[in-house]
Formats: structure tokens, C-alpha cells, sequence
């Protein structure tokens, strides 16, 4: 009997643990994969960073306006904005499965990685000063609470992280092997292309770094300098071929553009053009204009002659109005609308670019003027504007007509006046791109001048900055508060000056 006693005793733990085992085992999911190749999630990280057209950022750039105010509003009473971890999560698994994979068809995955992360890191400082980097991501290594780097730090790593990129991809492209890679909806795999934009995209952080050119630390003029005195090595974006850009294609639900004949009647009549934007071009009498926006309905009613090519049928509202008075604008057919033909007629619209060639001739444009590197600025300052008019399908001969016939236009040299004239074009370059490029310009130079009316609920100011999420404060406390202490004396204040900007 005790004989007996014993081997169900034992029976029983066997298939105690026997059933132990498979709980555990219960525990993974079968169906749900534990690796993902790096084409699909390099497919997915482009399509979390783009950066769509008509959205409220072009808003806060000064491009459109509401005049419905139960979507929208101009009040530049912000708060807080999105962080980029979790993108930077996939681009560290990208990484994880590159090397895991080895090989040198995955190589270009490891430098396009470095590229990402500065990419993400240098949109999160901009929006709000000193964020984690130097201990984000390491979760792994049970770090929940990582510091905020000085921005300065931040800048500093990323450049580092572009330089290496740039090496890396030169090295890698010399060796000849292959500049295709999949997965990348972009470029379509095009390796030199991507090393043009590390090397665009590099200009574009110096130029943003101007506040600070003579830092020794940073050496933004000799950077600069050098990516120009050395195209073998470091080659740049050569025309518009070369942006990077998202092309929209209709028939795909979920990559149609944004406006389209699908959202006419939504969001045509809600929305009208910009007058920091249009005014200025109608004021230069920008061909541009003709391509970008409608005539007003007063000038379509009275039937003006030949009112679609005149200048003064087009109106943009002013971002500084309360939607009261740009509803009744509107209503009376005071404001141009958005151009039918190009934004609602097709599904398809234009690309929308997120670093382009005329940003870069207009980044070169103003180091050239501002002394950081021997060359023409006018020269670039012209391929800028006509960069700007080809996306327009407009030719070089309606840009040669154009110039000669507006001296206010006209490149005024080394002086005050040129370098706004430079960062005004630059501005008007940024049309429905780029994200909030032109808003950074804006903060960084005053130029253009930005409306500010009746309708701003900031206090008569645009702000300088977005307040750190609620998030930060729920798990990261004791850092986020270190940070506002070190920048804004303890205040998360979206009118405070950043270190880039002061």
C-alpha cells in the first residue's frame, strides 16, 4: 500500500509538471511572428515618418486657412505633439534583423538605420528642445527613465550619425556590389539616391544650426564647407529627381491624396489659401500662382476678361482673422480656394516632398551669402526658384521671362536684402511640404513675417516650441522637470526660446 502511495505521488508531480510545461508553452503565440525581415519594417518606418500635405501643420506654416471653425482653427494656442520612440523601436528592430540576417544585401539597412534616427531625433528637438538620446532606447538594459540631453548634445550626435551614414554609404556603393535595396517606397531602392539625402540633409541641419555657426565644438561653416568642396564624396541632391517624396497614387485607399474628388465636398469650401503665402506671390506676380490656387468667385461671377491670368483675382485669408469674418470672405467670394484641377480633380495630386532640391539650393544659397563657403549664391538662389517651378511643370523660359520682369525678384547681392530674399523663396518653396520647415525658418530668421490677428489666443505671439507630453511627466518625471529647469527655468512653456534659436 505505501508502495502504492508512492508512485501516485509521483505519477502526480510528473503530471504536474508535464501540465506546468504546457501553460508555459501556452504562452506563445504560434501565429504571431517573433522576426520581421528588414525590407518590411524599413516599408513601415517611411510610412510612419512622411509627412502629408494640408494637414495642420501647413496651417501653422501659414500656407492655408479654415474658415470653418468646427475643424479647425489658426489660434497658435498649442500644447503638446508626438514623440517619435516608438518609430525608433522598429528602426532598432531593423537593425536587430540586419545583422541577425548578415550578408551584404542588408547592409545598406544598417546605414539607412543611422540616417532614420537622426532623422527622428533631430524632428523631436526642433519641436521642443532637449530630449532622451543618449540613453533612450534601452529599455533592455532596464533604463525606464533616460536623461534629456542638452540640445546641443543632440545636434552634436546627430550629425554624428549622419557623417558615418554618409561614409558608410560611399564606402559601401564604391565596393560596387549592388545600390538597390527593397522595401523602400521612396526612392524605389535607389541607394545613390539615399546617399544624396543623408549628404541634403546634412546642409539642412547646419543651415537650422545658423544661430550657432561659430559654435567650436559643432564647426557647422567648416562641415558645410566641406560637403560642398567635395561632391565625389559627399554628393548632394542635383535636381528635382532627387527628392524625397511621397507620390500619391489614387487608386490605393490608402495612399490617395489628401484632398481628391472623394473629399471635395468635405473640406474645398472649408478651406481657403493663405495670405502670408498667395499675397506674396500675387505680389511678386509669380506664375506660381496660377497653378496653386483658383480665382476668386467675385472675379469668376463678373466675369471679368480674362480674369483667371489676372493677379488681382487672387486673395488669400489672413491667419491672424477670426473664422467669423474669413467665413463671410469666403461666403462672399472674397478668397481663392485651392486649384481644382490640381488638388481635387484626381486622386493622385502632386508628390508630397519631405526633402527636396530646391530646399538644398536655397540652404546653399544662404551659407554661400552668409560667408560659410566660397561660390554664387545667386546662382543657387536662381536653381532654387526654378527647381521650385519645374515641380509646377513650369520651364525654364517662363522663370528666365519671369526674373527679367521682376527686379524685386532680382537677386540684390551680398547684403540684408539678398539673404531675405533667399529665405523668402525658400519659404514659398515649401508649399504643402516638407512638414513644419517653413514654420522653423520662420522662428529661426523672422522671415516671412508671420500674421498674427485677432484670432490668435497666444497672446499676440506665435510660439517657440511644443510642451513635452503628458506622458513624459508620467514616467519620466524627475528628468522632464531636470530638463525645463536647465532650459525654461521650470516652465513648459510653448513661448520659450530654445538653445537653437537663442
Amino acid at each position: 500500500m505505501k508502495q502504492l502511495t508512492n508512485i501516485l505521488i509521483c505519477a502526480a508531480l510528473a503530471l504536474g509538471a508535464a501540465s506546468c510545461k504546457k501553460f508555459e508553452g501556452l504562452q506563445d503565440n504560434p501565429n504571431k511572428p517573433t522576426v520581421s525581415p528588414p525590407t518590411l519594417l524599413l516599408t513601415g518606418v517611411l510610412i510612419d515618418l512622411k509627412e502629408n500635405p494640408w494637414d495642420q501643420a501647413q496651417r501653422e506654416n501659414q500656407f492655408w486657412v479654415s474658415n470653418f471653425d468646427y475643424y479647425a482653427s489658426q489660434g497658435y494656442n498649442w500644447s503638446s505633439t508626438g514623440m517619435r520612440y516608438n518609430v525608433l523601436r522598429n528602426i532598432q528592430k531593423m537593425e536587430e534583423e540586419a545583422n541577425r540576417l548578415g550578408g551584404d544585401e542588408n547592409k545598406p539597412y544598417l546605414i539607412i538605420a543611422k540616417f532614420l534616427k537622426a532623422w527622428c531625433y533631430i524632428d523631436m528637438t526642433m519641436k521642443f528642445g532637449d530630449i532622451p538620446m543618449s540613453e533612450a532606447m534601452q529599455s533592455g538594459n532596464e533604463n525606464f527613465t533616460p536623461k534629456y540631453d542638452a540640445q546641443k548634445e543632440v545636434f552634436r550626435q546627430s550629425l554624428a550619425l549622419l557623417e558615418s551614414a554618409a561614409a558608410e554609404m560611399k564606402a559601401f556603393l564604391d565596393a560596387a556590389k549592388r545600390n538597390k535595396i527593397n522595401g523602400d517606397f521612396m526612392f524605389d531602392g535607389d541607394l545613390d539616391k539615399w546617399h544624396k539625402l543623408i549628404n541634403s540633409t546634412r546642409l539642412r541641419v547646419l543651415i537650422n544650426l545658423s544661430k550657432h555657426a561659430d559654435d567650436a565644438d559643432l564647426q557647422v561653416k567648416t562641415k558645410f564647407a566641406a560637403i560642398l568642396a567635395a561632391p565625389a564624396n559627399f554628393p548632394i541632391m542635383e535636381a528635382n529627381a532627387d527628392n524625397y517624396q511621397v507620390v500619391f497614387n489614387g487608386n490605393i485607399q490608402d495612399n490617395r491624396y489628401p484632398l481628391g474628388p472623394y473629399n471635395r465636398g468635405f473640406d474645398r469650401g472649408r478651406n481657403n489659401m493663405g495670405a502670408t503665402y498667395l499675397d506674396t506671390m500675387v505680389a511678386y506676380k509669380d506664375p506660381r500662382t496660377f497653378e496653386i490656387a483658383e480665382p476668386v468667385d467675385t472675379a469668376k461671377h463678373h466675369n471679368i476678361p480674362g480674369f483667371a491670368t489676372r493677379f488681382s483675382s487672387y486673395k488669400g485669408g489672413r491667419t491672424g482673422d477670426v473664422l467669423s469674418d474669413l467665413s463671410s470672405q469666403n461666403a462672399n467670394g472674397y478668397l481663392s480656394y485651392g486649384n481644382e484641377r490640381r488638388y481635387w480633380q484626381t486622386g493622385s495630386g502632386e508628390p508630397c516632398i519631405q526633402l527636396g532640391f530646391p530646399e538644398t539650393c536655397f540652404s546653399i544659397a544662404e551659407a554661400i551669402q552668409r560667408g560659410w563657403a566660397p561660390g554664387d549664391a545667386e546662382s543657387w538662389y536662381k536653381k532654387g526658384i526654378k527647381a521650385s517651378f519645374a515641380f509646377y511643370g513650369l520651364g525654364e523660359d517662363v522663370f528666365n521671362n519671369w526674373y527679367a520682369a521682376t527686379p524685386k525678384a532680382q537677386y540684390k547681392g551680398n547684403n540684408a536684402d539678398g539673404l531675405k530674399q533667399i529665405l523668402l523663396q525658400k519659404y514659398l518653396a515649401f508649399f504643402m511640404n516638407s512638414g513644419r520647415q517653413a514654420y522653423y525658418q520662420y522662428r529661426r530668421t523672422g522671415i516671412p513675417t508671420f500674421d498674427v490677428g485677432p484670432a490668435n489666443a497666444n497672446g499676440g505671439k506665435i510660439p517657440r516650441r511644443w510642451l513635452y507630453p503628458q506622458r513624459e511627466y508620467q514616467t519620466n518625471n524627475e528628468q522632464v522637470k531636470a530638463a525645463l529647469q536647465r532650459q525654461f527655468g521650470g516652465t513648459d512653456d510653448i513661448n520659450g526660446d530654445m538653445w537653437l534659436i537663442k
